[in-house]
């Protein structure tokens, strides 16, 4: 399976989307599911996009990212967050499905769906939550 298709089956990304990534530039092992047009940002940075996906491999820094990758979300837009799986043995993890959907819901974002990212991460899928 080429790495567009895995990108666009695990984030519902299409031709069109504009794509951004955050906390994937120390990390090459995630290149492989990112499609051609995702623009790889700095953490701080702002680059507007349908499709926001952010990897967090801790706790702190979900808490510290993810405000800003939830302000490049364009109106209609996702957000997904990526966190090392379970499956990873030798280390210890603070984040999870739930950890991630708690910290989405107290900055306003709704958790809607998860994913599988390779064998190494999971996601949770987000949107604003309605006013």
């Amino acid at each position: 399976m080429s790495s567009e298709s895995s990108a666009a089956r695990i984030f519902g990304i299409s031709p069109e989307n504009r794509v951004t990534v955050y906390g994937a530039q120390d990390r090459p092992e995630v290149a492989r599911f990112l499609p051609a047009q995702a623009n790889i940002a700095a953490t701080g940075s702002l680059m507007p996009a349908d499709v926001v996906v952010l990897f967090a491999g801790s706790a702190a820094d979900l808490a510290h990212d993810l405000s800003g990758a939830a302000a490049a979300v364009e109106a209609g837009g996702v957000l997904w967050v990526c966190y090392p799986s379970g499956t990873v043995e030798g280390t210890e993890r603070d984040l999870n499905r739930d950890t991630v959907a708690s910290l989405l819901a107290d900055n306003n974002w709704e958790p809607l769906a998860d994913a599988a990212v390779g064998e190494q991460w999971s996601a949770v899928r987000g949107q604003p939550t309605a006013k």
